[in-house]
C-alpha cells in the first residue's frame, strides 16, 4: 500500500492531504500555519495525519508541496541582501527599468520607484561583450569577476546574480563568470540569467535572475529544513516542489530555481479546478481561492488556464513561466476598518495567523471577515471539527465597538456591510480577468475554495450575474489536492525574432530541437523517459511593432517541426489574439515570431477517484443543527445545518441553509438551489436563472 501527500502552507492554516494510490482513499486535516517556522506546520500536519489514519511512515512514496515562502519573501523584502554583475554600461539597469507607472491612470509627477532589489551601491561593471546574434564582440574580463567577488565577499554578501547583455542567446560568459565567483566565494549563492531565462528583455531578466538570487539562500534552508523534519520521522518518500506553471519538480532541483514558485500554492488549486470543472460539465470556468489573507482569481477556458511568460509580483515584473491569475486583498483574516472615521474598508490588512480574527481568542482586536461571518450566523462557532473554537461573542463586541458604534448602525447591518464589501471588492477582481480581456462572466460558472470561498462565493456569482456555482469535494484543501494531480514539468524556450515574411525556417528547426533535448533531458533528471513523457511545442508570436506576445502551441510530432507546422500556428495566433483582446490582424499586419520553446511533462500515474453512491437518502438525515443566520432581503431565518459527508447524491435542497464539512462551510443563499453530484461536486444553481 503506498500513499501520496499533498502539503499546502497558507497564511493562515497548511493544509495536508493523503491519499490510497490502490483505492483513491482521501483524508484531508487543516493545522494552523507557522510564520515563523513553516516547516514546523508542514511536518505537524503529516505526522498528525499518518497517525490519525494508522500509515506507517515507510508507506509513504511521495510527498508534493505547495509554499508561499518565496512570495512572502518578495512581498516583505526578506531576500538575502546581494550583488550583482553586470556588462560595461548597464549598471543603471535596474534604475531605469521600464519608466511605467503602474496603475490606469499612474501619474508621474507623484508616483515613486520602489526600492531597487539591488541598490545602485552593490552592482558591478565588468568588461566583456556578445552582440545580439550571441557571438563574442569583445572578451570576458575574467581579473573583474575575480575582483567584484572578492569585493562582496568582504563586504558579507552571500548571493551575487549576473546578467550579461545577449547571454539568452550565447550563456559562455555568465556560465565562465560563474565559475570565476565560485573559485573566489565558494559559499555564495549565485544565481546566472541564462540558467533561468533565454529571453531577451534585459530588465525583467535581469530583475528575476536578482530576485532568485536573492531566494535562493532562504529557499534553500527552508527545503533543507523540510527534508530534514521528513527524514526524522522515518518518512523517505522524494519531495516535489510546485511550481508557478502547475506544474511540479523535485526539491533539489527548485533549490536553484525558487523564482519558479512565487505562485506555487495558487497554482495548484487552479490545476484541481480544471479537473473538476471538467468533470461536472464545466469545461469554462472563473475561480475564486479565498483563504486567509487574499483571494486568487482565475478565468479557465476549456479547462485550461491561460499562461503568462511573466507576471507581476507586488511592485515587481518577474520573468517566468506561470498560470494567469490575479490576486485582491480580501480573505477571511481581512481586517474591517473606517477610513477618515466614516468611510468602512475591507483589507488589504490581514490578521493572518496570528493572531488571527478577534473570534480566534489570540489577541487579535480588529474585526475580521471571520467575524463578519460568525456574528451573522454563517459559520459554526466550532471548525476543524471542533480543533478550533470561535468566540462569537467577542467578534460581536468588536465590530459593535470598532465599526457599529463609529457608524451609528447596528451590529448585524455592520456584519452585513463587511461582507459586502468583500463581495464587492471580489467581483471587481473577477472583472479584471474577464470584463476587462473582453469576457463575459455569466458565460463561466463559478468555482469557490479555500477556507473562506463557499462563504462569498453565491453573493459573488449573483452579484456579477452568474448562474452556477460549483464546490469541490474538499473546498478547504483544494490546492492541497492539487499537488496530488498534477506532474513533473519542464518548460525550455530561446529567443529568435523572425518576422513571417522572412522566416529562417532551418534555423528554428535547429532551436526547436534544441529545446526539446533540454526537456527530455530535465525529465530524465527526474526519472521519466518514453512512455512516461509528454512533450509539446510553442511559439510566442506577436504583430509586428507590439510589445507583448501571445503563446500559441505548435503541433508537431516529436522533434519534426517543419514550415507547414510554423504556418499553422501563425493562424492560430490570429485566432488567439482575436478570442484575448477581441481584433486580429490577418493579412493586414506582419507576424513575428519572438520565443520558440517546448513544455514537458513527466506523467505519474493517475490517482484512482471514488465515486459518491449516497443515494437512499434526504437531506433530513444530513441535517444537524439549527442556526440563527441574518441574511439580507431575509433578515433574521432559522437556518438549517447540513453535514455534507451525510448529503444524498442527486437531490435538490433549497437555500437559506449552510452545507459543513471538515474543511470548509458552504453557505447557500436565499434564492439558490444545491445538489450533491455523482463526482462529490456541490452544483448550486440561482433559481431565477434555470434554464
Amino acid at each position: 500500500m503506498a500513499w501520496r501527500i499533498g502539503v499546502d502552507t497558507g497564511g493562515t492554516f497548511t493544509d495536508v492531504v493523503a491519499v490510497d494510490e490502490t483505492t483513491g482513499r482521501r483524508y484531508v486535516r487543516k493545522t494552523s500555519s507557522t510564520p515563523d517556522d513553516p516547516a514546523r506546520a508542514f511536518t505537524q500536519g503529516i505526522v498528525e495525519l499518518l497517525a490519525e489514519v494508522g500509515v506507517g511512515a515507510g508507506d509513504v512514496s511521495f510527498i508534493s508541496h505547495g509554499t508561499t515562502v518565496a512570495t512572502n519573501a518578495i512581498l516583505e523584502s526578506r531576500y538575502a541582501r546581494l550583488g550583482l554583475i553586470v556588462t560595461c554600461g548597464y549598471r543603471e539597469m535596474l534604475e531605469v527599468g521600464r519608466q511605467t507607472v503602474p496603475g490606469e491612470f499612474g501619474d508621474i509627477t507623484w508616483w515613486l520607484k520602489p526600492p531597487r532589489v539591488v541598490p545602485l551601491e552593490l552592482v558591478r561593471e565588468v568588461a566583456g561583450r556578445l552582440n545580439f546574434k550571441g557571438e563574442e564582440y569583445a572578451p570576458l574580463d575574467e581579473d573583474a569577476v575575480r575582483a567584484a567577488a572578492r569585493e562582496f565577499e568582504a563586504m558579507g554578501i552571500g548571493a551575487i546574480a549576473v546578467s550579461f547583455l545577449h547571454s539568452y542567446r550565447n550563456p559562455a560568459h555568465e556560465r565562465r563568470a560563474r565559475e570565476l565567483i565560485l573559485e573566489v566565494h565558494p559559499e555564495c549563492f549565485v544565481s546566472v540569467s541564462s540558467d533561468l531565462i533565454r529571453e531577451y528583455r534585459e530588465y525583467e531578466r535581469t530583475l528575476s535572475t536578482c530576485l532568485n538570487s536573492g531566494l535562493m539562500p532562504l529557499v534553500t534552508r527552508y527545503l533543507g529544513s523540510l527534508q530534514e523534519r521528513v527524514g526524522q520521522a522515518g518518512i523517505e518518500a522524494r519531495l516535489y516542489v510546485m511550481k508557478s506553471s502547475g506544474g511540479i519538480i523535485r526539491a533539489s532541483e527548485m533549490a536553484p530555481q525558487p523564482i519558479a514558485a512565487v505562485l506555487s500554492g495558487p497554482a495548484a488549486g487552479i490545476v484541481t479546478a480544471c479537473y473538476y470543472g471538467k468533470a461536472a460539465g464545466h469545461p469554462d470556468l472563473i475561480t475564486i481561492d479565498i483563504g486567509g489573507t487574499s483571494t486568487d482569481i482565475c478565468l479557465v477556458d476549456h479547462a485550461t488556464p491561460n499562461m503568462l511568460t511573466e507576471g507581476r509580483i507586488d511592485v515587481y515584473d518577474i520573468k517566468a513561466p506561470m498560470i494567469d491569475m490575479h490576486t485582491v486583498g480580501a480573505g477571511g483574516g481581512s481586517i474591517a476598518w473606517l477610513a477618515a472615521g466614516r468611510s468602512l474598508r475591507v483589507g488589504p490588512q490581514s490578521a493572518g495567523a496570528q493572531p488571527g480574527p478577534v473570534c480566534y481568542s489570540r489577541g487579535g482586536t480588529a474585526p475580521a471577515l471571520t467575524d463578519a461571518h460568525i456574528v451573522l450566523g454563517r459559520i459554526s462557532p466550532y471548525l476543524l471539527g471542533g480543533s478550533i473554537t470561535l468566540d462569537a461573542a467577542a467578534a460581536r463586541r468588536a465590530i459593535e465597538e470598532h465599526i457599529a458604534r463609529p457608524l451609528g448602525i447596528g451590529v448585524e447591518d455592520a456584519a452585513m456591510g463587511i461582507l459586502d464589501l468583500a463581495t464587492n471588492n471580489i467581483a471587481q477582481g473577477i472583472n479584471v480577468v474577464s470584463v476587462k480581456r473582453g469576457r463575459d462572466p455569466r458565460d463561466y460558472a463559478l468555482m469557490a475554495f479555500g477556507g473562506a470561498g463557499g462563504l462569498n462565493a453565491c453573493l459573488v456569482a449573483e452579484s456579477l450575474g452568474i448562474g452556477t456555482v460549483i464546490a469541490p469535494p474538499s473546498p478547504g484543501v483544494t490546492s492541497a489536492e492539487g499537488l496530488l494531480a498534477t506532474n513533473v514539468r519542464s518548460d525550455r524556450v530561446i529567443t529568435d525574432v523572425q518576422r513571417d515574411d522572412a522566416l529562417d525556417v532551418p534555423r528554428l528547426v535547429r532551436e526547436f530541437t534544441s529545446v526539446y533535448a533540454q526537456v527530455l533531458d530535465d525529465l530524465a533528471r527526474e526519472g521519466f523517459s518514453g512512455t512516461e513523457t509528454a512533450v509539446g511545442g510553442f511559439a510566442d508570436m506577436r504583430y509586428a511593432g507590439q510589445a507583448y506576445e501571445v503563446r500559441v502551441p505548435m503541433h508537431v510530432r516529436g522533434t519534426a517541426l517543419d514550415e507547414a507546422a510554423i504556418r499553422e500556428a501563425m493562424k492560430a495566433f490570429h485566432r488567439a489574439h482575436d478570442d484575448r483582446f477581441g481584433y486580429e490582424y490577418e493579412g493586414r499586419q506582419p507576424v513575428e515570431i519572438v520565443n520558440i520553446g517546448a513544455t514537458g511533462y513527466g506523467l505519474f500515474p493517475p490517482l484512482v477517484t471514488a465515486r459518491e453512491e449516497r443515494r437512499d437518502c434526504a437531506w433530513s438525515t444530513a441535517r444537524k443543527a439549527l442556526r440563527r443566520g441574518v441574511f439580507r432581503g431575509a433578515g433574521e431565518v432559522e437556518l438549517p445545518i447540513y453535514e455534507r459527508s451525510l448529503a444524498p447524491v442527486g437531490v435538490d435542497v433549497d437555500g437559506p441553509c449552510v452545507i459543513e464539512q471538515y474543511d470548509a462551510t458552504l453557505v447557500v443563499e436565499p434564492g439558490w438551489r444545491a445538489v450533491l453530484d455523482g463526482g462529490g461536486q456541490i452544483i448550486l444553481t440561482h433559481r431565477h436563472r434555470e434554464v
